[in-house]
This record gives C-alpha cells, structure tokens and sequence, in this order.
C-alpha cells in the first residue's frame, strides 16, 4: 500500500483535533509509519513499548499467554482502529502481560511512548482518550473471559461466525482452523470436532484454509442458547 506523508495520516489521529499547533507539530515531526508482516510481533509488555498506533490496513490481535504457552485471544482490531496496547510503559494502570500480532500485512503510523507520555501530561484530552481506550480495551477482556467461562464452545464458534458476517458481509471466512481456534480461545483439534458437527447439520461448509456460513439462523440459534 502506497501510504501518505505521515504529516498528513497523523491527522486521523481520533485526538488530532484537541491539540495545540505545537503539539501537532511535535506528532507530525516525531510519528512513523511502520510495517508489519502477517505472524510478525508489533508489540505488548514485555517489548520495546511502541506507543499509540492507528490501523490504516491490516488487523491485529492482542493476546496473553499462560506459563505454560497456552494463549488467549483479548481482542483484534482492524482498520482506522487505535491500539493502546503497544503504549502499556505509559499506561501505569495496564498490569498485566500482553503481546500484539499482525493477523494480516498491516501498516500503522505510530505516536512513539515518549511523546504519548508528554501529551497525557499536558492535554487533558489526550489522556482522556487513552483512558477512554483503555476502559474500552478492558471491557473487551472480560468479554473474552465471560465468553471463557460460561459459553460453551458451539456457542462461541457460532458467535463467531455470525459476528464475522455482521461485519464483512461475507459468508466465507478466510482462515485456518488453527487461526479460528485462536480466535475462540479453544485448540484446533477440538474446534475442529465442532465444525465437522456443524457441517453435518448444515451450518457451514469446510474448506481448506476457509471455511462457508450455510445457514446463518441456524447459526443465530446456537449463538443466542443459554448455556446449560
């Protein structure tokens, strides 16, 4: 993707507005654009600490792990989005562990650590967004953990596919059931076991490396029962 001079992506900033011309100069003078290819690691706690990104391409998932490797999915967040997980080092309130990874070939400008610091400490309305963006993060955490522990996994799987169509359009879903399996925070040999159960009854069809909605309210269904 042929990107813009970063002067003039910066502007998309969701606080660019709220700053003073200074400060738009220092963001304009001190951002960057980087990079980064599907798999590779952007960045999380235990990292160089990145600073505050916007999505212009790509989608990225932020995650943790146990000690013994096991990993959960927090959240993703795609285009336009914003991500603070990479500025954790100015965020004394993010305690725990995380790390973040492109899903797909993604290009982000980045606000480096050290400027997002200056800015929480002399605009108001910087750091109201930071915390704004990290209640949000929050919450969708203990989404994933409610998701966790009190769905069963028909459910989630379902949720997922139907939330996927709600948000592409797409009956089709392009990934691996190891990449599905992540994103419901199960493993892939027994997600694997539910999609054949649903693509017996008719729900979707399973393809190498995709897989088919075929029927979107039977989906709905399982998404919506209350777990037994």
């Amino acid at each position: 993707m042929k990107t813009a001079p970063v002067k003039f992506i910066v502007e998309r900033l969701p606080f660019w507005n709220k700053l003073s011309p200074s400060e738009q100069a220092s963001v304009s003078a001190r951002a960057s654009i980087k990079q980064f290819a599907k798999g590779q690691h952007v960045g999380g706690n235990s990292s160089v600490c990145l600073g505050i990104v916007l999505l212009l391409e790509g989608e990225i998932r932020v995650s943790m792990a146990s000690d013994e490797g096991r990993e959960i999915t927090l959240y993703r967040a795609g285009e336009n989005e914003v991500c603070i997980s990479t500025a954790s080092c100015v965020i004394r309130q993010l305690t725990f562990d995380v790390d973040v990874t492109a899903l797909q070939d993604t290009t982000v400008p980045v606000v480096p650590a050290s400027l997002c610091a200056q800015l929480m400490e002399s605009n108001i309305y910087v750091k109201a967004f930071i915390f704004e963006k990290e209640t949000e993060r929050y919450s969708q955490t203990l989404w994933a953990m409610q998701q966790m522990l009190f769905k069963r996994l028909d459910q989630r799987l379902a949720f997922y596919f139907v939330e996927h169509y709600k948000k592409s359009g797409s009956l089709e879903i392009q990934k691996t059931q190891e990449e599905v399996a992540r994103d419901v925070n199960s493993t892939r040999e027994v997600v694997t076991r539910m999609l054949h159960e649903f693509a017996a009854k008719g729900l979707v069809k399973v393809k190498r490396g995709a897989m088919q909605i075929l029927n979107k309210e039977g989906l709905e269904g399982i998404a919506s029962l209350r777990s037994q």
